[in-house]
């Protein structure tokens, strides 16, 4: 496209050089005196010697031994599921996906599956109730945000939870960019400067997508549901979410419907492809998606070349999923088209069809056996026409191979698998395999489960090995399903208000959409809440809104910014939250209901660093190194635009702001050095070369 003039920037061997050295600081084990001394000076009194034996049956496991939630039913579409992945893989990386040529799901997720760029990632109070609030508080679009910008939300008496200083807080959400405003005139939500649209900011922190095929819905609200429809995120809640199947191509298909349960990803793939703040343009649909990727598209009377999958991009030829398809040094694959792809990978009953399927301006449809020259209709391929279904089941396909289970903790776990082995204990275990002795004492400080208002209680949310309460193994296991009572709040299950923020900044689970409410507690009960449910006394009501899903900790060293809002910028101000009982206090719905707020710790120092320490025992070296299944094609991001937050560049006159755009080169299955974490290297204040 002629819009936003790059400008180009190599992530190469400099930046990584910096980066690698920066996490083995971190990762590598301390020299013999040190570590020996840090063993023999080592003791928390906060943890019990020996644990109680109640914690110890909770304490997190090996993630190898949890098995990977997939669709009962999947071989009812797929016929080859390497074909699929492959598939997946593709479009996952693939730029052209976007409707502005640049921007592909991984453009948010190319690092540990989350987002590390730091420049035009601010969005103003979007999600803010009853009416969105368009002022930038910590500062403009294309801010370079630095250290001393965090955390967003500032405390009227620091360290204390309760109110907030009025004069310095920010409703800002950290997030990650998106496509500007593909229409004419202004942006309406304010990202822009003078006359020039920026790139668009998403009104939540972006989550990594590693390991998120445990979760049993996806989105910080839950509104990708776990049952995938093959249209859209809405999973059973759309009833006229529909595709079609041809058991004869020669006569009419027919309209069906599907379900694919412990599909959440597939459901969540569906929704960034037709999002305005994300990868679309306003009013663009998943057949959009389909046209533009399909080999040729019916209005253009079948004159369009086709679109090579990755065809911008190189493809290392070691890819773990890819390489045998790579044209490298060419790029792009070999196959000519998504749709050769799709074929290989998925039963002809939902592709094949002589018949097109002619839809009108309201939405109604008819069979026919060619598109005609009426401009007010739109004629589909059944291929094109049931693309969410292929886009979504690849995309959840690849994402389930994207599973960290290979961290020290792990490993550590890996042997020490009975919760009566004395391993177990630091006070016995001096000097554990895997992990540092300081490391173990965090375990427990996480997995203090003791009920009261200064225990710690980390794992009662961030449970087992998924390390979530909102994991499909988790809330299919439970009595009442996606619903519980937590201390006499009717919530979902895995979804809390911890007190982050007001609630009015942002419903979260508690938020409503066309179809009615996201939270699964409100339709299972639209009128009068029971006295008792869940085996105990509901004492409060509903505490639902400004409820986020619990995020796996796995690999969090290298996900920051942390929280739904990003609020935090280090792993050590994330605990120091936890350690006051979050920020705001009292937490309570817009109706005044009382939800259940966390204890307040007030963890020591050396408690603090234990925590820490633990955590970061949760990075698997494959994600850090981009190592199978973690390597990844070629790919250029936005990493902000020329000029700061006072004034953008504009070359062409366009009305769209220049890109500085960074390449991070393709690895191979072997991997290669680390990119660069959040305010680190290339993606913190720093301006990177320009290549013309």
């Amino acid at each position: 496209m002629g819009m936003m003039r790059k400008r180009w920037a190599v992530l190469g061997t400099a930046a990584l050089v910096v980066s690698c050295s920066d996490a083995e600081e971190k990762t590598r084990p301390k020299g013999t005196e040190e570590l020996a001394r840090h063993t023999q000076e080592m003791v928390i009194s906060r943890v019990q010697n020996p644990p109680p034996a109640s914690d110890l049956t909770n304490l997190p496991g090996d993630l190898r031994a949890i098995a990977v939630p997939r669709p009962s039913n999947l071989s009812d579409f797929v016929k080859n599921e390497q074909a699929v992945i492959a598939l997946g893989k593709a479009l996952f990386w693939d730029m052209q996906v976007g409707s502005d040529g640049k921007t592909a799901c991984a453009t948010c997720h190319f690092r540990a599956g989350a987002d590390p760029r730091s420049k035009n990632q601010l969005s103003p109070g979007l999600n803010h109730v009853p009416s969105a609030d368009l002022a930038f508080n910590t500062a403009g679009p294309n801010h370079q945000l630095e250290a001393e910008d965090f955390p967003l939300t500032r405390l009227l008496i620091p360290g204390v939870r309760g109110a907030l200083d009025p004069a310095t807080d920010s409703n800002d959400v950290v997030s990650s960019q998106g496509v500007p405003w593909l229409k004419a005139g202004l942006d309406p939500q304010g990202f822009s400067l003078g006359l020039v649209k920026t790139r668009r900011v998403e009104p939540r922190n972006t989550p990594t997508v590693i390991n998120a095929v445990f979760n049993h819905r996806q989105f910080w609200d839950g509104r990708a549901e776990n049952v995938f429809n093959g249209v859209n995120a809405l999973g059973t809640r759309d009833p006229n979410a529909k595709v079609y199947r041809s058991d004869d191509p020669w006569e009419d298909p027919v309209e069906v419907r599907v379900e694919l349960a412990n599909a959440s990803l597939a459901s969540q793939a569906v929704a960034p492809i037709v999002s305005d703040l994300e990868m679309a343009a306003p009013g663009r649909t998943p057949l959009d998606v389909a046209r533009a990727l399909s080999r040729r598209t019916r209005r253009l009377a079948r004159h369009l070349d086709p679109v090579r999958p990755l065809g911008h991009q190189l493809v290392d030829p070691t890819d773990s999923v890819l390489g045998g398809m790579s044209r490298w040094p060419e790029k792009g694959l070999y196959v000519a088209s998504y749709n050769r792809m799709v074929k290989d990978a998925f039963h002809e009953v939902w592709w094949k069809s002589r018949r097109q399927i002619q839809v009108a301006p309201d939405g109604s449809r008819t069979f026919v056996w060619f598109a005609d020259d009426d401009p007010a209709t739109e004629e589909y391929t059944l291929l094109e026409y049931n693309f969410s279904l292929f886009f979504g089941i690849a995309l959840q396909m690849y994402q389930s191979t994207l599973i960290a289970d290979d961290t020290p903790w792990d490993r550590f776990r890996r042997e020490h698998p009975d919760p009566t082995d004395p391993a177990l204990n630091p006070w016995v275990n001096t000097s554990p395999n895997h992990i540092s002795r300081e490391a173990l004492f965090g375990a427990h400080l996480f997995n203090d489960r003791t009920r009261g208002p200064t225990n710690i209680r980390c794992s009662n949310c961030h449970e087992s090995a998924e390390l979530t309460d909102a994991s499909v193994r988790r809330v299919t296991a439970a009595v009442n399903g996606p619903v519980r009572n937590r201390d006499g709040n009717i919530i979902d299950k895995g979804f809390n208000n911890i007190g982050i923020r007001p609630t009015s900044d942002d419903l979260g689970a508690g938020g409503s959409d066309a179809f009615g409410p996201l939270s699964h507690a409100k339709r299972l009960f639209p009128g009068a809440i029971p006295t008792n449910f869940d085996g105990a006394v509901v004492s409060k009501g509903f505490g639902i809104e400004g409820a986020f899903k619990v995020p796996s900790l796995r690999n969090v060293a290298l996900t920051a910014p942390y929280f739904h809002n990003g609020d935090a910028h280090t792993l050590r101000e994330a605990v120091e939250l936890y350690s006051r009982g979050g920020n705001v206090a009292p937490v309570a719905q817009r109706d005044g209901t009382p939800i259940e707020p966390l204890g307040v710790p007030v963890l020591a120092v050396d408690e603090v660093d234990a925590l820490v320490a633990w955590l970061e025992t949760l990075t698997d070296a494959r994600v850090l190194y981009r190592r199978a299944p973690f390597d990844h094609p070629q790919l250029f991001v936005p990493n902000g635009h020329v000029g700061d937050s006072t004034w953008l560049g504009d070359a062409t006159g366009d009305g769209f702001a220049d890109d500085v755009m960074l390449e991070i080169p393709a690895v191979g299955a072997a991997g290669g050095a680390p990119l660069p974490g959040f305010l680190e290297g290339v993606f913190g204040p720093v301006t990177p070369p320009l290549l013309h």
